[in-house]
């Protein structure tokens, strides 16, 4: 069935595969953050199909292009939580036509240190040959939702820019929104996640639908553009001396609770 669905995809979608399928930040850019509180949100994003990000879980990976991709900078080591949810979007494509996109979206995302290549260097996608010379074949994309991947871009022959691979290494994602194994027994169309700690550094979400039967060739949904709202939360991470002045502040708190026990007359 799959193998079916990956060819209808390529025939719906032949002429505008080539802008549909590449990895690109344009407009999901939280923002460079210092360790200070901040927050970040984003909208008027969408995704293709309801099953993008959940393909990426199976041994025959997920083709990228059903997501899409945001990032973020973390100067400091910092707290960040990341939330996603659905929402209604005016979505403009690459020939500058507007729609709306619709309400539905069963959201799961997954938080990577990396970035996929950005101009001026051409951008990443799956079935570049680099990318497919990378990965094992018989495979429906680069996308791996739960493990470190790559994916590569075309060669510039203009500028005389070789092919190269763009790495993603694993850090966490979200429980999936719905009722599924791994789910956050919550189906409200809505993820969220703290990730404790980050190191500095690029990051990249890929977010997509986690409804793994939406991909039936036999879904009048299939290629229904699906709305969703981003937001970010960074948090600095305390310094060792602020947890043991913490520890130390309790600690005094609990003696003068005892003492003012002991003084109570009987």
């Amino acid at each position: 069935m799959k193998k079916k669905l990956q060819y209808a995809l390529f025939v719906a979608t032949m002429t505008s595969l080539p802008a549909l399928a590449h990895v690109g930040y344009g407009g999901r850019n939280f923002g460079t953050f210092d360790g200070t509180y901040a927050t970040s949100t984003l909208g008027n994003q969408a995704v293709t199909g309801n099953y993008g990000w959940i393909d990426g879980t199976d041994p025959d990976y997920g083709d990228s292009h059903k997501l899409r991709a945001y990032r973020f900078t973390l100067l400091e080591s910092s707290d960040v939580t990341l939330t996603f949810e659905q929402a209604t979007s005016q979505v403009t494509d690459h020939l500058g036509n507007v729609s709306t996109s619709q309400l539905g979206l069963i959201p799961g995302f997954s938080l990577y240190q990396g970035l996929a290549h950005i101009a001026p260097v051409n951008a990443d996608h799956d079935f570049a040959e680099i990318s497919l010379a990378n990965r094992p074949g018989n495979t429906e994309g680069s996308f791996r939702a739960l493990n470190d991947w790559s994916i590569g871009n075309d060669p510039d022959t203009e500028n005389g820019v070789p092919a190269s691979l763009s790495f993603f290494k694993y850090i966490g994602h979200a429980a999936y929104d719905g009722t599924g194994f791994g789910s956050d027994e919550n189906p409200d169309g809505r993820v969220s996640h703290t990730f404790m700690d980050l190191a500095p550094g690029d990051y990249s979400v890929f977010v997509g639908g986690a409804d793994y039967f939406a991909q039936d060739t036999a879904n009048s949904d299939l290629l229904t553009k699906y709305g969703v709202t981003g937001t970010l939360i960074v948090g600095a991470v305390p310094e060792p001396e602020t947890y043991a002045m913490l520890l130390a502040g309790l600690g005094l708190m609990g003696t003068i609770v005892r003492r003012r026990r002991a003084a109570r007359p009987e």
